[in-house]
């Protein structure tokens, strides 16, 4: 993902000469293994993947330098010795500084404090276990050095500005050349603007900061204490060091330290029935981005019960619950806000199960088990229909908000007490964490479609011959490989519906920072879908996916603002559809982003930029508080 780092916050150019390989570390020495030491005293990777103190002892080879021989009462100026050019710098120095490609960048007060008002803007912002007022009053008692801060809250404040270094406008951040104002400068967030210069531009600092955080969170050791700080610290860690198919350290420690404070009480005072929802909000942002690198989900059922709060309805109950609701009440704007904790607990209980039973290494090793793979189906089934029961006729019941249709002429101007933000919100997050289950399932039935299709061996016992035996399982390999192949297009078929819903729900999102930081893997994956349906289909796609794969490519265009691309993914969605639109029309040399009308689009921008992102899992206070679903199928 863009969001790989690497361990230095030097970054060498071509204008600087080649340096000679540092010396390899003790534990690399002792062991006979290579090693790749670094310049900027953080561990060698060998070490940091295993947790050792990494330390290099000097070499001195030939003769000992003199001694000096001036008179014996002179010494080395301290302050002339720091000031050298070739003194080692220190931690301050260190921790103060960034250095990239062609400038250096002080961590000053008040870049700290830009990144920090930066920082207010991210989903991350808003998590039950970060302190933000401590950390705020922390600074600025300290006037924004945040090398002065104590050792754990120095960790914590370190992830923050890094995260915000994804988004920061700063030239200190994003280098030298154009930059927006503000996170709402409207000549740069616009509709079809293309930002994936930025994301390249704040690369070397981003990885810097990343570096450093990491650096700075080995050395507390954060994650063998638990605090609020460091599993806060640890929740912000994973993202900035999320790799597939990798070891999660950072994942581990955040639900660690979660399940030692769930039994102190610190649990009884934050966390209720109130926040159970916001709780489950951030574990489903973590089970979505292990769902869609295949990677175990860490969340346990036990972890749900003890953190979301009692068992909420069945799938099916839930449905039938929530259609009585709709037709005996007139509260029709709460709903959503009801059904969005059961929503997402089903949805990271399907999220484990898939894992389990489907995806997963051990799964992988056996049979596909055919019952599983319709029970699950069955599941998305429902939840496909709670979502068109729940949103049905937005344009009847929420007039104001536009969640999946096109936006009234001229558009309307949010608030940002508006709670159409909040129901914009829980239309797209239900969609994105639904349509992933049914991505991972589609991936999986691909693959497996594509491999001899093992089934149970034939006894003697059914055939008199050999010949028959063999007979016999030829023919129930064959029915196993055509009833894999029918799951295989059926799930197919809820891939293409979901595709277009995703594309639905681009149009709708909260902000830029969420999306980015929430769902870019989400947008990225579906990307590859569609490219790769469109080149196994000659270039040839349907005009509707042709606006829907307009609509990725603009938000891939917006989300380049944040993270660096796979390369080439946008230009090859771009040259499918500019493929498509010459096959339409030969003589017409449309470019590719008239292929959509404007029309279409909301404004991926709304006003409340800055809005409190917990509103996204709660009900908002316009709206009152007197209908609450318990979980129990009780409605309050």
């Amino acid at each position: 993902m863009p969001k790989t780092t690497t361990l230095s916050p030097i970054i060498q150019t071509p204008h600087i000469a080649k340096r000679k390989k540092p010396p390899a570390c003790d534990s690399c020495k002792a062991r006979r293994v290579l090693c790749h030491p670094t310049t900027d005293g953080t561990p060698c990777p060998r070490c940091f993947e295993k947790g050792t103190k990494c330390t290099t002892t000097p070499v001195v080879r030939g003769r000992p330098p003199k001694k000096d021989l001036g008179s014996p009462g002179t010494t080395t100026s301290p302050a002339l010795h720091e000031n050298s050019p070739s003194a080692p710098p220190s931690p301050r120095d260190t921790e103060m500084s960034v250095f990239s490609s062609s400038r250096f960048v002080e961590l000053s007060p008040e870049l700290v404090r830009h990144l920090f008002d930066c920082f207010t803007h991210l989903p991350q912002y808003n998590h039950p276990m970060y302190r933000r007022q401590i950390v705020r009053n922390a600074l600025t008692s300290i006037s924004w050095q945040i090398h002065l801060l104590p050792p754990h809250l120095k960790v914590l404040a370190y992830c923050a500005v890094a995260l915000s270094a994804s988004i920061s406008f700063d030239p200190a951040v994003i280098g030298p050349g154009p930059r927006p104002d503000s996170l709402a400068d409207r000549s740069v967030f616009k509709h079809g603007a293309d930002l994936r210069d930025y994301g390249v531009r704040r690369t070397p600092v981003y990885q810097a900061l990343c570096a450093e955080a990491l650096r700075l969170a080995c050395e507390v050791n954060i994650i063998l204490e638990p605090s609020e700080d460091n599993a806060a610290s640890c929740f912000m860690l994973q993202f900035l060091f999320i790799e597939p198919e990798k070891s999660r350290p950072w994942a581990s420690g955040y639900l660690s330290h979660l399940r030692i404070l769930c039994d102190d009480a610190w649990a009884e005072e934050n966390m209720n029935a109130q926040s159970a929802t916001v709780w489950t909000g951030y574990l489903l942002m973590e089970v979505l981005e292990t769902t869609l690198n295949r990677q175990p989900i860490l969340i346990s059922s036990h972890d749900q019960l003890l953190i979301m709060g009692p068992e909420p309805l069945s799938l099916q109950n839930l449905f039938a619950s929530i259609q009585s609701v709709v037709q005996k009440r007139k509260e029709q704007p709460l709903i959503p806000f009801t059904v969005l904790r059961p929503y997402f607990y089903h949805v990271t209980r399907l999220a484990r199960e898939l894992y389990e039973k489907i995806t997963g290494n051990y799964a992988r090793r056996h049979p596909l088990d055919e019952s599983c793979i319709m029970d699950f189906i069955s599941a998305l089934n429902h939840l496909n229909a709670i979502c068109s029961l729940v949103f049905n006729n937005e344009d009847e019941t929420y007039p104001s908000d536009a969640l999946v249709c096109p936006p009234p002429n001229p558009p309307i101007q949010l608030s940002a007490g508006d709670s159409s933000l909040n129901l914009r919100s829980c239309a797209y997050i239900m969609t994105l964490s639904r349509t992933t289950l049914v991505l991972a399932l589609h991936r999986e039935l691909v693959r497996r479609a594509a491999l001899p299709s093992p089934s149970p061996s034939i006894p003697t016992s059914y055939a008199t011959s050999p010949a028959r035996v063999v007979q016999a399982q030829a023919q129930a390999d064959q029915w196993a490989a055509e009833r894999i192949a029918l799951l295989a297009r059926q799930v197919h078929t809820m891939a293409d519906l979901a595709v277009v819903e995703v594309a639905s729900a681009l149009r709708t999102m909260p902000s830029l920072p969420h999306m980015a930081h929430s769902n870019c893997g989400v947008v990225v994956e579906w990307a590859e879908y569609c490219i790769s349906e469109a080149e196994a289909n000659n270039g040839s796609v349907s005009p509707e996916r042709s606006a829907t794969m307009q609509i990725l490519s603009e938000a891939l265009k917006l989300i380049g603002y944040s993270w660096p691309l796979k390369s080439g993914l946008v230009e090859r969605l771009d040259g499918c559809l500019q493929k498509q639109r010459l096959r339409e029309h030969p003589s017409n040399s449309v470019p590719v982003q008239n292929l959509v009308e404007e029309s279409m689009f909301l404004d991926m921008f709304p006003v409340p930029l800055d809005g409190d992102w917990t509103s996204v899992f709660t009900v908002p206070p316009d709206l009152g508080k007197d209908f609450l679903f318990v979980g129990n199928g009780t409605y309050l």
